[in-house]
This record gives C-alpha cells, sequence and structure tokens, in this order.
C-alpha cells in the first residue's frame, strides 16, 4: 500500500478555501493525510482533525506559485510519496483515489499533463518564454545554468506525483529556490496580485541539475483522465463553475 500524503496550496480568496475543503473531505476519506500550506491556518485547524489534516503557515506577502514546492518537504518527512493538487483543480470523479493506493507510480517526479492542453496552448518552454520583462532576467539566468531548457516539454501543474525515490532533495531545492528568485525578481516591476508563474520550468531544470527524475506518466494520465479540471472564475464559464466556485 502506498504512503501518500497530499498537498494543496491555498490562500487568497474564499472559493480555493471550499475547493480545498471539497478535496480535503474526499482525501481524507480514504485515510490519506492532507497537508496545506495557507496563511490562514485557523480556518483548517477549526474544521479538522490534526493528526490528518496538516495546516503550514504560509506567511509570504509577495505570494508566488513557486512557493508550492515547500510542500513536499513536510510530506516527505512522513510519506514515501506526495501529491500536489492545485486549490482551483476541480475533481469530479475522485474514484482514482483508491487506485492511487496501489499505483506503481514512477521514481522522482511525475506530471500528467503539458500547456498544450491549457489556455496558453504552449507545447515546449521555447513557444512559452518570450523576452518581455516578464521573462528577461530568468531566461538570461535559466540559459547560463542549463541551455537547453528551451527544448523542455511544458508542464501543467495543476497535479503532480513527487517519489522520494529518484527525488534528491537536497540538491533540486539548491537549484529550485535560486531559479525562484530569478523568476520574481522578473515580476516585482508587474504588480502582479501572485508572482512566479512557470514554476514547472524550475522543477524541469531544478530535477536535471539534481540528477532527479522527471517524466509524464502516461498510466497515472489515463488514472485521472477526465475526472479533473483546472477552473477559475476567470477563464472558465460561469455554467461549468463547481458549486464551491460560485
Amino acid at each position: 500500500m502506498n504512503n501518500i500524503g497530499v498537498g494543496i496550496f491555498c490562500f487568497g480568496e474564499d472559493y480555493y478555501y471550499k475547493g480545498t475543503d471539497d478535496k480535503i473531505n474526499h482525501f481524507i476519506g480514504q485515510d490519506l493525510h492532507c497537508y496545506i500550506l495557507t496563511d490562514n491556518v485557523e480556518y483548517f485547524k477549526n474544521r479538522y482533525a490534526s493528526n490528518i489534516v496538516h495546516p503550514i503557515f504560509y506567511n509570504r506577502t509577495f505570494k508566488s506559485y513557486h512557493d508550492k514546492m515547500i510542500l513536499p518537504k513536510y510530506i516527505l518527512k512522513n510519506h514515501d510519496y506526495c501529491l500536489l493538487i492545485d486549490a482551483d483543480t476541480h475533481i469530479t470523479d475522485y474514484s482514482f483515489i483508491d487506485k492511487l493506493k496501489t499505483f506503481e507510480f514512477k521514481n522522482g517526479i511525475s506530471y500528467v499533463d503539458t500547456l498544450l492542453n491549457h489556455k496558453a496552448k504552449r507545447e515546449f518552454v521555447k513557444d512559452l518564454i518570450t523576452d518581455s520583462t516578464e521573462w528577461s532576467s530568468y531566461k538570461t539566468y535559466a540559459e547560463k545554468i542549463y541551455p537547453p531548457f528551451f527544448n523542455f516539454e511544458t508542464i501543467w501543474e495543476y497535479f503532480l506525483i513527487i517519489n522520494k525515490i529518484g527525488f534528491n532533495e537536497s540538491q533540486f531545492y539548491n537549484q529550485y529556490d535560486k531559479l525562484q528568485i530569478a523568476k520574481e525578481f522578473c515580476d516585482l516591476t508587474m504588480n502582479k496580485q501572485i508572482n512566479g508563474a512557470g514554476e514547472g520550468i524550475s522543477i524541469n531544470i531544478a530535477s536535471k541539475l539534481s540528477d532527479t527524475q522527471i517524466q509524464k506518466d502516461l498510466d497515472l494520465f489515463e488514472l485521472v483522465k477526465d475526472k479533473m479540471i483546472s477552473v477559475s472564475r476567470r477563464h472558465t464559464p460561469r455554467e461549468l463553475w463547481p458549486n464551491w466556485m460560485k
């Protein structure tokens, strides 16, 4: 039986908390521990037993998508596998959870989709990164430490698995944390509400530089296909909003 810990990064508007509640209730119903990186720890402490739901205080005011990778640092202390899922991922069919318990995960980091199926419609990093302010310093730094990064497949990070086997944690974060700084520096003058977009690129580069295995898992994709979708109030038609988003 796989020893899995589920990680969710949750902050912002109320519907992110409601979407996280929806996922927590299903995962703990299958006896899976949930770790919630959040700036509102009391919200979760008041709702769930501390022996299975573990809120982690997120105290940054400069909020960054890259910070979701804080979660494996906590989860892999107690579990062999870290399942990262976005707060705004809408799961329509939770039947896959039971199958995850015996699923043969690949070593290192696994993902199930690329940005070709995202609204961005970008399959490779070279199609995503431009010479704009949003990417300029990051691009310069990434080219210096790993020039072939332009040829990476993009990663849509709404569902990731980190397997303790094949994940060289210390070396990975030594690279990832510096890439995060580079991306956030690009965003300083852009007045974004949330910074650090493109964490999938940093995950890929840090994996290569740390000899951490990373790959798209087609079997895992088939397991969760048509069972979840990334949603937002900005891009998802209102009639397709889940109840927790309304």
